[in-house]
């Protein structure tokens, strides 16, 4: 409670927190661990009633409650929670490149986005696909001993992750989100994740190149500038 109380006072009353539908968005990554952290799936829904209670109370409409869909069981507890839309964290929670230690970026792209329909299909709340910049979670690994195929970190590297073909990955969503007819929201892995090899954030290589292709892609020039 003292936590989305903060929430509530500091961040959603804020002019630019992103709302959907007039209520701020607020997403919890590993769902099971809250549910387990406040004692099962009733007190959770007590809880996440509560905080859309307090939010209402502010002021503000209530809460847009969206929840990360790995490792969610059963399927329906997204139903019991009140759960408003899902999403994915990145593409490597819900399949597994074929090759190892590399695996190429555009091969598992298409592969992934087959993914979209069937995540859509399995939840009875809106589900906002993902868009991986990349992975690399090789930082992460013992550096000491032989890197083997094994539980994460010790998984394939997405390999030629570039800037153009991170925007076919882009031009990919935009496509389904435009034929879908529902929301059209997409989650990016990720902003900072440099351990992960994940990130939009400008580097010496590339430079702010993954920015430019979702702004050249979502935000085009005007005429004139």
């Amino acid at each position: 409670r003292k936590l989305t109380d903060h929430a509530i006072r500091r961040y959603f009353s804020q002019p630019n927190y992103w709302r959907i539908e007039g209520k701020p968005y607020f997403s919890i990554y590993e769902l099971m661990t809250f549910v387990k952290g406040v004692g099962g799936e009733r007190n959770a829904r007590a809880a996440l009633d509560d905080f859309r209670a307090r939010a209402r109370a502010a002021g503000l409409p209530g809460v847009h409650i969206n929840a990360v869909a790995f490792g969610v069981k059963p399927d329906s507890l997204i139903q019991t929670l009140g759960i408003d839309s899902v999403t994915s964290y990145c593409w490597l929670h819900h399949a597994q490149p074929k090759q190892f230690p590399e695996t190429s970026y555009a091969g598992f792209r298409e592969e992934s986005l087959l993914m979209w329909p069937k995540l859509a299909a399995r939840y009875p709340v809106p589900y906002f696909p993902n868009v991986s910049m990349g992975w690399d979670s090789t930082p992460r690994t013992e550096q000491n001993i032989p890197f083997r195929m094994a539980p994460y970190p010790y998984t394939p590297v997405l390999a030629d992750n570039t800037p153009a073909e991170f925007r076919k990955s882009l031009e990919a969503v935009k496509t389904y989100l435009d034929r879908s007819g529902g929301p059209k929201i997409f989650t990016v892995n990720a902003w900072n994740e440099w351990t992960e090899g994940s990130y939009l954030e400008p580097d010496r290589q590339h430079g702010m190149a993954y920015l430019e292709a979702i702004r050249d892609l979502f935000l085009p020039a005007k005429p004139g500038k």
